[in-house]
């Protein structure tokens, strides 16, 4: 089976990925974590098996006018496009919402305004092994993880089909006002 980055790893390339793409909004933007996810990969369209898990984070963007949302989602779209990400869905003008897949290692992103005008933007991780390597069959993640060897540096994820974006179901039917789940 393939190696994979750890999840750290996958947390930190999130992270990283949402702070560069944030650098693209105007100085008056700020940004809140509003949840850390960890949610394990049992959509079998990704041809991998069970034990592995996609990281994400989302973060809440305030500082910039309702007004200028139009201008602010161009300036991220421009940013993701010269960063090697491809849009996936777009659902301006009708909602505000983009989403976009990176080609190279298949990590997502999202921007995503709502009618209460608050603004998100946020990254989520192909799946990945806990530690970066299989765990042994029958044999539990904390166990695996505590005999593993230290992987190698990550390796660059190869793209693989993943399950079509959240918001083709019920992402526009999310509650935004509730806070996310600890990471």
């Amino acid at each position: 089976m393939e190696t994979t980055m750890t999840e750290k790893q996958a947390h930190d390339r999130v992270e990283d990925y949402v702070r560069a793409a944030f650098e693209a909004l105007p100085r008056t933007a700020s940004r809140t974590l509003f949840s850390q996810n960890r949610s394990e990969c049992t959509d079998p369209t990704d041809g991998g098996p069970p034990g592995r898990f996609e990281i994400s984070v989302t973060y809440e963007i305030t500082g910039v006018q309702v007004a200028a949302f139009g201008e602010q989602f161009d300036a991220v779209v421009t940013w993701w496009r010269a960063h090697g990400f491809t849009v996936v869905t777009d659902r301006r003008p009708t909602d505000q919402y983009v989403f976009v897949r990176n080609a190279s290692d298949s990590f997502d992103m999202s921007i995503q305004a709502n009618e209460l005008g608050k603004l998100y933007l946020g990254a989520t991780s192909p799946c990945v092994w806990p530690n970066g390597v299989p765990e042994a069959a029958g044999e539990p993640a904390e166990t695996a993880m505590a005999s593993a060897p230290e992987p190698e540096p990550a390796p660059k994820p190869q793209p693989r089909p993943r399950r079509a974006a959240v918001d083709d179901e019920d992402f526009g039917e999310t509650n935004w006002s509730d806070g996310g789940t600890a990471f």
